[in-house]
């Protein structure tokens, strides 16, 4: 079945402003996640395996949200 190029699309447009502040919190959790894994092997005592488990959940979330998580949003819009 060939693809059909005039079907709507329910997704939000590229500059949609809710595009932009997803892209900037995914930024802002990966550069976060450097930054708590830095303080995490610096700390001293219990506090530093706390900050490593926060940069690694940091991290995974940045890349979770748009590559998992928002898609699985808009799929679910659709239905």
């Amino acid at each position: 079945m060939p693809h059909d190029d005039t079907a709507p699309t329910t997704d939000a447009a590229p500059e949609a402003p809710s595009r932009a502040a997803t892209g900037l919190l995914c930024l802002l959790l990966f550069l976060g996640s450097f930054v708590l894994l830095t303080l995490g092997f610096d700390a001293n005592g219990s506090t530093g395996p706390w900050l490593v488990t926060g940069g690694i959940l940091a991290f995974g979330l940045a890349f979770a949200i748009p590559t998992t998580i928002l898609p699985a949003l808009e799929e679910r819009d659709r239905r």
